[in-house]
């Protein structure tokens, strides 16, 4: 009676059975991270362009304000020059003292005057000069001149937006990590490279979103919305599209430096090609 044959050594298990599964949701993931950062990004950055959009049309209409504003005092400011004092401007919302030199040079040298001046006591004082008078935070928040003291709501998120940059950074490392020790082909050196790059770019987006969100203050109604809605909707259609070609050619060329690196560090290791 013959012997069976030697069954040889046990079969392992192969490793890409457990690889895979673990590549693909690491993939998946990042992929939605990307997405996420990505959409973000675009809409933050449509809401800044809306919003420097109406900043500029609130600008010119607080000048043809000032300027109205000029022309109806204009025959007091004529008649007050002449005595060489401070002219103030009654019925201006903040209290301003005109050079009677400027009544000179005529109603658009007055008017510069006006809103130069304007635009230095609320940059220098904030709310406090607005604070004084209703019609004065309503008559400048429609201008640029108030758009100096805007940026001092914002001071106290600047802690939280630092310590989520510090999470946001360390999760994102270690998701590039994890992809990159699952991915087949990549050596010693590309795997490091590969999570080093791929969590600065991720921390980079996040730094990115957080400044501009936290830089001034955004607007949150649609009434301004609703009019130009066509036009808003393609605008927010392109920087999408800009904003996603930018991350996926990133993406690409990192993966794509990482995986050569990988294939010259095999080449000439004679560790690797044994």
């Amino acid at each position: 009676m013959s012997r069976p044959p030697f069954p040889g050594p046990p079969q392992t298990a192969n490793r890409s059975t457990w690889r895979r599964p673990v590549l693909l949701f690491s993939l998946f993931l990042t992929a939605i991270a990307a997405a996420l950062a990505v959409t973000a990004i675009s809409a933050t950055q449509l809401t800044e362009r809306n919003t420097a959009q109406r900043l500029l049309a609130a600008a010119t209409r607080s000048l043809l304000e000032v300027d109205r504003f000029v022309e109806g005092a204009w025959p007091v400011l004529e008649r007050k020059a002449p005595e060489g004092a401070p002219i103030t401007l009654v019925g201006f919302p903040i209290g301003l003292q005109i050079d009677p030199t400027l009544v000179e040079e005529g109603p658009e040298s007055v008017s510069t005057e006006v809103v130069a001046a304007t635009a230095s006591l609320v940059y220098d004082d904030g709310f406090e000069v607005l604070a004084d008078s209703p019609q004065a935070f309503r008559f400048l928040s429609r201008g640029a001149a108030f758009d100096g003291s805007v940026g001092r709501l914002t001071r106290g998120g600047h802690s939280i937006a630092t310590i989520a940059l510090i999470v946001t950074g360390m999760l994102a490392i270690l998701l590039a990590m994890s992809v990159a020790a699952q991915a087949r082909g990549l050596s010693r050196f590309a795997a490091p490279a590969l999570a080093i790059s791929v969590g600065a770019a991720v921390v980079w987006i996040a730094g990115s979103l957080l400044q501009s969100s936290l830089s001034g203050r955004a607007e949150t109604t649609l009434d301004p919305f609703i009019s130009d809605l066509w036009w808003i909707a393609v605008d927010a259609l392109d920087i999408l599209l800009r904003n996603s070609a930018i991350v996926a050619l990133t993406a690409g060329a990192l993966v794509g430096a990482s995986g050569l690196a990988g294939l010259l560090l095999r080449t000439f290791d004679p560790v690797e090609r044994a």
